[in-house]
């Protein structure tokens, strides 16, 4: 503070006491403007040292909000600030409100005034701006709504971060968010995922409990419906509104409805549901509010979102898990004496996949008969086998299992009770049928073979249990059922064919290569000299969109029926990988937990996973490599190079590294991938190689895929003087 007799008013004649009112300061029609201001201005002159350094304010003026936050609703004017609020000190707004004094520079901030004998307490935002070269004018914001606003914010990211499961977010938004805002009742509706069915999750009401959930439909006339339907949000500060934009819906609508706003629960370009808050009282809704609600209902979206994408990885990792299992089953019933494939297949299913499991096989009648049953409930479980003895599947019903195995069509419920009352043959079947409730939705995929359906599998989900199944189950159970198709067979053959090495090389195989648009395919498996025991070598190629395929080729260690388990759960897991991530990376890592997953044994494999894009010009390959041979490119010119980011073997590390990389193929490009068993076939006094590979591809610059495949084989069965001792894998594709 400057030393008595040392400090001065910025002007000479102005004295304490004598402070212009707003009537005096110039712009008259500006100070009328800002009595009017929600926000509290007050104009200060500077109070300058010799040096004509500001080190205090002398008050001028104060608008009414400002006034409105004095004990007495006075403003003080003439008083120095530093005196009639000395908080300002400590709080740091008194020191840049001399800093823009000398400066010029505005300058903002925020504080907490907690002395109400000063002024009002509360949470402050200011912006200080010189006016001329002595007075500050000083604006200040009640900060405290939304200060409040956004602590409930950080209440509610806290919140939902911890939040596992839908029924905790629906919790914390109608339970906690709720009456935090003022809301009397409130209901979120969510889309099921991988389905465009739609249910109320939750409903919140303050005067009754939570009601369970219940179907809903977006195509209703209702507000909820179309900002679910849209994306939408809507708001209506009365009743009248509501009802003039909705009329169908104003007879849900009581009393306590008066004030409604609907958002819709969307992350980016993904809506899946609308949430509705409704009040007792008038809600103007101004743009802060919407903007805060929006933010609310924004956060909610996203745990959401998060807790789906974190159930659909457990689930599909459930699903690799389970066709791990799977396959070691298939592996077990190639062994000799009695064995049970289809009780130990539901077992792996119930509970992690479903809530229960049937499994049906075709007898020599032809008529379905039950070859394993299973559910989570040990009562349902015994309901259910009592009734399908009673009242056993008919060929000629129009649904269920006997219409899966008449027509080869899968079957996906979610009406249960419906269904249920379609399929009743008499009174008596529709009361022992609706004693299996509660049911949400069954799954029923044929077991099918070249020559028909042999059987069908029927998986079962509960209420509350677990989720419906949708769309997007059927890819999987159908890769199920056609695990279960080949137990099934392996299993009726087993008595009578003691050797089925060959049998069970080619059901590793691709039966026929696909026709694709643009590419020549060609491949070869070649036996090694112990043809009497299954190879580890297979390739495989399959569609994954209309436009893209998965190529992959692989090496399993060892021969025999361990070999072709392997095998086989490899081929499968990155098929059924593959279809719901084609990134190669994410398709070998897939495999490598299966492989981990589904043996004690120390097994391993190489493999090569391809997605191939023909919708883009060039086409695009993207390639990953486990342990495996390197492909080699022969582009159009006759240049031959390897592709490829070499990764590690599969099954050994539970995280190997792998990495995919990109390569664009044009037309008369070839792409050739191959097993050791080409590279490592030896002479009596060297190796085959890449190298040999190389010169042979670079020899034919021109040569189609199937002339490239044809001439490899020859030459290297022909390369030494005995039969190769390795099996022989090779898979190329040629850009036409």
């Amino acid at each position: 503070m400057v030393a008595p007799g040392r400090r001065t008013d910025a002007t000479a004649s102005h004295r304490a006491g004598a402070a212009q009112t707003p009537e005096e300061l110039p712009g008259i029609g500006l100070v009328q403007v800002l009595e009017h201001l929600p926000d509290a201005v007050t104009l200060s002159r500077a109070v300058r040292d010799a040096a004509g350094s500001a080190v205090d304010m002398r008050l001028e003026y104060m608008n009414a909000a400002a006034r409105a936050g004095q004990p007495d609703g006075v403003a003080p004017l003439g008083g120095l600030c530093s005196e009639l609020w000395p908080p300002m000190a400590h709080n740091g707004s008194f020191a840049a409100c001399m800093r823009v004094l000398n400066t010029g520079r505005a300058e903002h901030g925020a504080f907490h005034w907690t002395q109400a004998s000063t002024y009002r307490a509360a949470d402050y935002e200011y912006q200080a701006t010189r006016l001329g070269p002595d007075h500050l004018l000083w604006v200040l914001r009640d900060n405290s709504e939304r200060v409040l606003r956004a602590e409930l914010l950080a209440q509610l990211t806290a919140g939902l971060a911890t939040a596992g499961t839908l029924a905790h977010i629906m919790t914390i938004l109608t339970e906690q968010i709720m009456p935090a805002i003022g809301a009397m009742v409130g209901a979120a509706v969510l889309g099921e995922a991988g389905s465009d069915q739609y249910t109320v999750r939750h409903i919140h009401d303050a005067e009754q409990p939570a009601q369970a959930p219940a179907p809903f439909s977006i195509t209703a006339p209702y507000p909820m419906a179309h900002t679910a339907r849209t994306g939408q949000a809507l708001f209506f500060s009365d009743p009248a509104e509501r009802t003039e934009a909705f009329p169908e819906a104003a007879p849900f609508f009581t009393e306590r409805y008066h004030s409604t706003a609907v958002l819709p629960l969307t992350t980016e370009d993904h809506l899946f549901g609308a949430v509705s808050f409704h009040f007792d009282t008038r809600h103007e809704f101004t743009d802060s509010e919407r903007d805060f609600l929006a933010a609310v209902v924004g956060q909610c979206a996203q745990g959401i979102e998060r807790v789906r994408l974190h159930q659909e990885a457990a689930y599909k990792q459930a699903q690799l898990e389970a066709l791990a299992e799977i396959s070691a089953v298939l592996a077990a019933s190639l062994g000799p004496g009695p064995i049970a494939p289809f009780d130990n297949m539901v077992s792996a299913f119930v509970p992690r996949i479903a809530d229960g499991c049937l499994v049906y096989t075709v007898d020599r009648t032809g008529q379905p008969e039950l070859a394993a049953l299973a559910h989570r409930d040990p009562a349902q479980q015994q309901a259910l086998r009592a009734m399908l003895e009673e009242f056993p599947p008919r060929l000629d019903a129009e649904g269920g299992v006997g219409a899966v195995i008449r027509t080869g069509r899968h079957e996906l419920v979610t009406d249960v009770p419906s269904e249920l009352d379609r399929l009743a043959r008499s009174p008596h079947h529709r009361a022992a049928l609706h004693k299996l409730m509660p049911a949400a939705s069954w799954l029923a995929v044929p077991m099918t073979r070249p020559e028909g359906v042999i059987g069908a599998i029927v998986l079962i989900q509960s209420t509350p249990a677990h989720t419906l199944f949708t769309e997007r189950d059927i890819p999987f159970a159908e890769e199920l059922a056609r695990r279960a198709t080949q137990t099934l067979v392996q299993a009726r053959h087993f008595a009578v064919q003691s050797e089925v090495a060959h049998y069970l090389q080619q059901s590793l195989l691709p039966p026929d290569l696909p026709h694709i648009p643009g590419v020549e395919i060609a491949a070869c498996y070649h036996p090694g000299d112990q043809g009497t025991l299954v190879g580890g070598d297979f390739y495989d190629i399959v569609p994954t969109t209309p436009a893209s395929w998965a190529l992959t080729i692989g090496d399993v260690c060892g021969k025999g029926p361990t070999a072709a388990a392997l095998t086989g759960l490899v081929r499968h897991t990155a098929r059924a990988a593959g279809r719901w991530n084609s990134e190669p990376r994410a398709v070998l890592q897939a495999v490598n937990d299966a492989i981990i997953a589904g043996s004690s044994t120390h097994i391993f494999c190489t493999a090569a996973h391809a997605d191939l894009d023909t919708s883009t010009s060039p086409m695009r390959l993207r390639l990953a490599l486990g342990g495996h041979p390197h492909p080699l490119l022969r582009r159009a010119d006759g240049t031959v190079v390897r592709i490829g980011t070499a990764g590690t073997f599969l099954g050994v590390l539970a995280n190997p590294p792998l990495h995919t990389t990109e390569t664009d193929l044009h037309p008369g490009d070839l792409l050739l991938f191959f097993t050791d068993g080409v590279t490592e076939r030896r002479s009596s006094t060297s190796m085959f190689s890449e190298e040999g590979v190389r010169d042979l591809l670079a020899a034919m610059p021109h040569s189609s895929a199937a002339e490239t495949v044809a001439a490899l084989e020859e030459e290297i069965v022909a390369y030494g003087v005995k039969a190769p001792e390795d099996d022989i894998a090779m898979l190329a594709i040629r850009i036409t």
